[in-house]
C-alpha cells in the first residue's frame, strides 16, 4: 500500500509531457552529459514489485501499462493499445520489442502471467476486480474478463500501486531461491528507461538502459537521494548537491523568493487536496443543515489566493476542471450559511455565538503535523466561523487516520485525501469512502439513494452516461453537506537554476524517458 495519501492523493495527483525540463531530449552535441539528483523524503527499502513496485514508475525504473493523464482519460503506455469489445472483455495489445532488462520479452503469454499474478497477490487489484481472470489471445495480446462491467480497467492499469510492469517468472524463482530482497538489484525485472544500480539506507543510483524498448533515454545519470527532513531537502539544492527536492510544503515558498539558487515550481492541479469532514454520528453534524451551513460559510477564495499566497486553487467540489464530469457544488454565501444555522435553531443575538438551548456552537477539527497546510487551513477556517458566530477549536494529533477510522472521539478533521486515484480512477474511491459501509467512509455517509448512483457509476461503461451520474452524485452529496473540499494544493517542487523550468507532473511521475534539464540552465 502506497504510503503516502491518494490525493493522493494520493488523490493525487498528476501529467507527464511537456514543457522544456520534461521533454527537453538529450543535452545539446558538446553539452555535458545530464544528470538528474533528486531528493524525496520516502526511503525505498527494496525492489520487490509487490512489495514497493509503486516507488519504481515516480523514479523512471519501472513502467505502467497505461499511462495516467490530467484529464482522467489513460492513454496507452507499455500497451499499445486496450479495448473493450464487450462488457466483460478487454483487450491489452503491447508494443513491439519490449523486454525485461534481464532480456525476456514481454510478450502476450508475459503478459497474461503478469495480470493473473497480480489478480492473485495484489488485494487491492482483486477487490477492484473480483473474479477477473487473464489469458494469453497472440504473441502481443491478451484478454482480460471481468465478472461485471468494469469501466476504470484503465485507470486500474495506470495506477501504480496495480500492476507494475515485470517479469512474473524471474520473479516467482527469485522468491523459491528464498534469496534477500538486496537481490533483486540488478536482476533485471523491469522493462523502463533506467535500471537500478545499487540501493541503500541513503540513496538511489540508476543509469540509463540505452535499449529501452522506446529508445535510449536522455539522462547519462540519476540519482535518488532519500532525505526525510524536508529543510534539509531543500538546502541541498540551495547547495548544489540535489537538482530537484520534492514534497516541498506551501510555506517554504516566501523562503525563497528572490534566491537564485532555489526555485520553488508549481504545477497545474488535478484534484481538490485537503477535505473537510464532518462525523455525522456525532452532534452537531448529524443534522444536515449544520454540514452545509458550514461548508457554505467557507470562503474558498480567501484560502487560495490569501491564506495560501496564491499556490493553491480554490475547490469547488470534490473535482476539478481537468475531468469532464466535475461541477461546482461548492460556492461561498455566509448569508444563506446563516440562514440554514437560524432553521437548525442555532441562532445569535447580535455579533454573540450561536447557541441553541443555552449551548454555544462550537466543535473541534483535527489537523496533523505530516501536512502541515492542515494547520494554515484550520487556522483560517477557524477565523471565517467565528464572523458566523461558530466557535472552532483545532487539535493535532500525531495519526489523524487511526482517530478517524473510529466512529466516534471526533467531530471534524482537515486531511490530504483526493477522490481520484494516481491512475484517475473514480470508481474506487466513490465506493470506498461515501457508499454505506464502505472501508474508508469515516464520516458515517449512510444513503441509499446515494449507493444506487454509486452502484450504477461503478458498472456504467457509457461515458456520457457515467458523466451524468458522476454529477449526479456530486450534486446529492452538496445537498446533503456529506463531504467538502477547502483547497486545490498546486503541486510543487524546488529546483535548482538547471531545472527551474521542470513541469511538475501528475502521479509523482517525477522521471521519464524524456526528462533533463532545461536549456536555460542559471539564465
Amino acid at each position: 500500500m502506497n504510503p503516502r495519501y491518494p490525493l493522493p492523493a494520493a488523490l493525487v495527483a498528476l501529467a507527464l509531457l511537456g514543457g522544456c525540463a520534461t521533454t527537453g531530449g538529450p543535452a545539446p552535441a558538446g553539452d555535458a552529459p545530464p544528470t538528474l539528483t533528486l531528493a524525496t523524503g520516502f526511503a525505498i527499502d527494496d525492489l520487490d514489485p509487490l512489495e514497493n513496485g509503486f516507488w519504481g514508475p515516480e523514479f523512471g525504473y519501472v513502467e505502467l501499462l497505461m499511462r495516467p493523464e490530467r484529464d482522467g482519460a489513460p492513454t496507452p503506455w507499455v500497451l499499445a493499445g486496450l479495448a473493450n469489445p464487450e462488457p466483460l472483455t478487454w483487450t491489452l495489445t503491447l508494443n513491439e520489442g519490449v523486454a525485461f532488462g534481464n532480456g525476456a520479452p514481454l510478450d502476450g503469454a508475459a503478459l497474461a502471467a503478469l495480470l493473473t499474478f497480480q489478480l492473485a497477490e495484489n488485494p487491492d487489484f482483486a477487490a477492484a476486480l473480483p473474479g477477473a481472470t487473464a489469458t494469453a489471445s497472440g504473441p502481443l495480446e491478451a484478454v482480460l474478463t471481468t465478472s461485471r462491467p468494469a469501466p476504470n480497467v484503465p485507470s486500474l492499469l495506470a495506477d501504480e500501486s496495480m500492476v507494475p510492469v515485470y517479469d512474473v517468472a524471474a520473479y516467482q524463482r527469485h522468491r523459491e531461491s528464498g534469496a534477500d530482497a538486496a537481490a533483486l538489484v540488478g536482476a533485471g525485472l523491469f522493462t523502463a528507461p533506467y535500471v537500478v544500480d545499487s540501493l541503500d539506507a541513503d540513496a538511489m543510483q540508476l543509469s540509463p538502459d540505452p535499449g529501452h524498448w522506446a529508445g535510449p533515454p536522455a539522462l547519462d545519470d540519476l540519482t535518488v537521494r532519500f532525505v526525510p527532513e524536508v529543510s534539509a531537502r531543500i538546502q541541498a539544492v540551495q547547495a548544489g548537491e540535489a537538482d530537484i527536492a520534492l514534497y516541498p510544503p506551501t510555506a517554504s515558498a516566501p523562503t525563497l523568493e528572490g534566491r537564485d539558487d532555489a526555485f520553488f515550481v508549481t504545477g497545474e492541479p488535478v484534484g481538490p487536496t485537503f477535505v473537510l469532514e464532518f462525523n455525522q454520528r456525532t452532534a452537531p453534524f448529524d443534522d444536515p443543515l449544520v454540514r452545509r451551513a458550514l461548508y457554505a460559510a467557507v470562503d474558498y477564495d480567501q484560502l487560495a489566493d490569501e491564506v495560501m499566497n496564491g499556490r493553491y486553487s480554490p475547490a469547488t467540489g470534490l473535482y476539478a476542471d481537468p475531468v469532464p464530469w466535475a461541477e461546482k457544488t461548492q460556492t461561498t454565501d455566509t448569508a444563506a450559511a446563516g440562514a440554514l444555522l437560524d432553521r437548525a435553531a442555532w441562532t445569535r443575538t447580535g455579533d454573540g455565538p450561536r447557541t441553541r438551548d443555552g449551548v454555544a456552537l462550537t466543535f473541534t477539527v483535527l489537523t496533523y503535523p505530516q501536512q502541515p497546510d492542515s494547520d494554515s487551513l484550520a487556522l483560517a477556517v477557524q477565523a471565517q466561523l467565528a464572523g458566523l458566530g461558530v466557535g472552532m477549536e483545532i487539535q493535532q494529533v500525531p495519526d489523524i487516520t487511526s482517530v478517524v477510522e473510529q466512529p466516534d472521539g471526533w467531530q471534524a478533521a482537515v486531511r490530504g485525501n483526493g477522490f481520484l486515484s494516481f491512475g484517475g480512477d473514480y470508481v474506487t474511491p466513490l465506493l470506498t469512502t461515501l457508499r454505506s459501509g464502505g472501508t474508508n467512509n469515516h464520516t458515517g455517509t449512510a444513503d441509499p439513494e446515494l449507493d444506487a448512483l454509486i452502484d450504477a457509476v461503478a458498472v456504467e461503461l457509457d461515458t456520457a452516461a457515467r458523466d451524468d451520474l458522476l454529477r449526479r452524485v456530486q450534486q446529492r452529496v452538496a445537498d446533503n453537506g456529506y463531504l467538502g473540499y477547502l483547497g486545490i494544493r498546486l503541486p510543487a517542487v524546488v529546483t535548482g537554476p538547471a531545472w527551474r523550468d521542470y513541469e511538475v507532473p501528475i502521479s509523482n511521475l517525477w522521471v521519464h524517458a524524456t526528462t533533463a534539464p532545461s536549456s536555460r540552465g542559471d539564465a
